[in-house]
């Protein structure tokens, strides 16, 4: 299977953008949840333990996969 996306550039620049950067988001966000839990689970940071519940909840409501 093959999929294409066309963007007319430059009006679609934004667009564009956002789709050949999913890989650079992807790790954002990833680096972000680990950081969460690396403070919650080794620095006894409890409040992190929700911050990092709403990050997922946020992710799954956008129907992002992380893991």
């Amino acid at each position: 299977m093959k999929a294409k996306l066309i963007f007319y550039l430059p009006d679609d620049q934004e667009h564009f953008n956002h789709a050949t950067n999913g890989f650079n988001y992807y790790m954002a966000l990833m680096e972000m949840d680990e950081w969460l839990r690396s403070e919650y689970k080794y620095n006894g940071k409890e409040e992190m333990y929700e911050v990092r519940e709403k990050l997922r909840e946020i992710i799954l409501d956008n129907n992002v996969k992380i893991e």
